[in-house]
């Protein structure tokens, strides 16, 4: 599955990850993760939830699956179910800019203005003290 999602083979890193999961791999949480980042990649978003949600149960504190799941979310306008996952991982990682980032987006797309414009700021700043790139052009 690795080799399929570095040649972007999307499809076919899926067959592989499934495959994995069904055999009962000792890392099912590392072939959950990477199956829904393929499905993520076709934008199967529904698909990815559905991974990111099965990594949750055994990790509920993973920001990695947190983060992705609540991308996931935003892609298909689930926007509060976002909001709640970014939220999440703030609280886990409070200098995570890129989860303030996105979840200003979601208070912006539900017309939450005040608290989006609360968001971009944590972010910028947190950029600025981290050095991260989180505004993308």
């Amino acid at each position: 599955g690795v080799v399929y999602r570095k040649l972007n083979k999307f499809k076919e890193a899926i067959k592989d990850y499934t495959s994995e999961i069904n055999l009962g791999s000792l890392s099912l949480v590392k072939a959950f993760t990477n199956r829904a980042y393929c499905y993520a990649k076709l934008s199967r978003y529904r698909n990815a939830i559905e991974d990111y949600s099965k990594i949750l149960i055994e990790d509920a504190k993973n920001v990695h699956a947190l983060h992705n799941r609540g991308i996931s979310y935003e892609r298909i306008s689930k926007f509060e179910e976002a909001i709640a996952d970014f939220t999440q991982v703030i609280d886990l990682e409070p200098q995570n800019a890129n989860a303030y980032f996105n979840r200003g987006c979601c208070y912006d797309s539900v017309g939450k203005t005040d608290k989006a414009v609360a968001d971009y700021s944590i972010a910028l700043e947190l950029d600025v003290k981290g050095n991260e790139s989180i505004i993308r052009v």
